[in-house]
C-alpha cells in the first residue's frame, strides 16, 4: 500500500519542521558553548575553583556535548529522509526493500528499515 500524497505531504513537513528545529536547537547549543568561552572559562582547566564546582561545570559540558551530539545524529537521520523523498525511496526498507507500514513512518518519520528489519537490528548491538 503505497503512501497517500496526503500522508506524504504531512510526513514531509514533519521532517522539515524536525529539521529546523534541530538546526536551532544545535545552534543554541553552540552558542551556549562559545558564550561559556568568552566568559573566560578554560575547558581543559580547573584552575581557582572550587572541586565541586569544577565538577558540575565538566557535568554540565558532558551532558551539553551529548545531547549535541544526539541532536547532530538525528539532524542527520532526519535530513536523509528528506533526501529519499527527493530520490523517490522515502518509505522503502533499506534492508528488505518492502514498503516500511505508514504507522511506523508516523512514529518515526526519519525511519530507514520496516519493524523486523529493525528489531533484528536491534538484537544484533
Amino acid at each position: 500500500m503505497a503512501i497517500s500524497s496526503d500522508k506524504y505531504t504531512d510526513l514531509r513537513r514533519r521532517l522539515e519542521a524536525d529539521r529546523d528545529r534541530l538546526e536551532a536547537e544545535i545552534a543554541y547549543l553552540h552558542q551556549n558553548m562559545a558564550r561559556y568561552i568568552e566568559a573566560g572559562h578554560d575547558l581543559d582547566s580547573g584552575f581557582g575553583n572550587h572541586m565541586a564546582d569544577e565538577a558540575t561545570e565538566t557535568f554540565d559540558q558532558e551532558r551539553e556535548l551529548a545531547l549535541q551530539r544526539n541532536l547532530e545524529t538525528v539532524l542527520a537521520n532526519v535530513r536523509d529522509a528528506l533526501e529519499r523523498m527527493e530520490k523517490g525511496t522515502y518509505g522503502i526498507c533499506d534492508v528488505c526493500g518492502q514498503e516500511i507500514p505508514i504507522e511506523r513512518l508516523e512514529a518515526r518519520p526519519y525511519a530507514t528499515r520496516c519493524v523486523q528489519d529493525q528489531a533484528r537490528e536491534d538484537r544484533r548491538r
